[in-house]
């Protein structure tokens, strides 16, 4: 798991948000092992450099998201083993253009839940990512920092459908050929569009502004998968989203 000093965040808040980022990675591991259990509390804080208030902190924002159980005396578990159910359904062969075509469809949808959901916690979260995202030094930092962002979007939605939803899409960005294409299509200066563009979204959902959050998603998707594909993916999706 890539590991980032709490340090790299300036001040307190947005640290735990970094926190929070860095612990739904370790939810994500642990949805693939045989109790589904995360670490005691005192690994995790050796293993993060954090006190284990801090951590405590972060582990309540992700049980409030629905992502994790605790129970007192047995340990933190992924929530979606608790209920008997996988993670992330048995994801289909699919292709780059469908992707966008669902991210374009769904995502920008979501905006106007997070920008009237999203709690102070959430908020630390989104600068904790954009952040990161700021400061990535490679491409594969800048593709985790991207996907934890989105994710934080639908995670301020406090909808488990729509945070679920948005799990399936970032594994489908896990697959090989999103990865070679992410690669062919990097420089410098597209990934300082891209940041640009994801300020311009966390920014609407901060000022609780739904329709304009909703709007720049849909920018961005679009400006996304014509950087990546052309305009095969926006057309396709282009209706749906109206």
């Amino acid at each position: 798991m890539a590991r980032w000093p709490v340090s790299t965040i300036r001040s307190p808040r947005p640290a735990i948000g970094a926190l929070v980022a860095r612990l739904e990675t370790e939810v994500r591991s642990r949805a693939g092992t045989p109790d589904h259990r995360l670490p005691p509390e005192r690994e995790l804080a050796r293993r993060f450099g954090v006190p284990r208030r801090a951590l405590r902190g972060a582990l309540r924002v992700l049980a409030d998201n629905g992502r994790i159980t605790r129970h007192v005396g047995r340990g933190t578990f992924v929530t979606a083993a608790i209920e008997g159910r996988k993670p992330f359904p048995e994801l289909v062969q699919t292709s780059p253009v469908e992707v966008m075509a669902v991210r374009l469809a769904v995502e920008p949808s979501l905006m106007p839940l997070a920008a009237g959901a999203a709690r102070p916690a959430d908020r630390d979260a989104l600068d904790a990512c954009l952040a990161q995202g700021r400061s990535a030094s490679s491409h594969e930092e800048f593709e985790l920092w991207d996907a934890s962002l989105h994710q934080a979007l639908a995670a301020a939605t406090h909808n488990p459908l729509a945070i679920a939803v948005l799990e399936v899409c970032n594994a489908a960005r896990g697959q090989p050929y999103w990865g070679n294409l992410k690669r062919r299509g990097f420089d410098p200066a597209r990934q300082a569009v891209g940041q640009r563009e994801h300020e311009q979204v966390v920014q609407a959902v901060k000022d609780g502004d739904g329709p304009m959050a909703q709007a720049r998603m849909r920018m961005h998707l679009t400006q996304v998968s014509q950087r990546l594909l052309g305009t095969i993916a926006a057309t396709t999706a282009g209706g749906a989203d109206g």
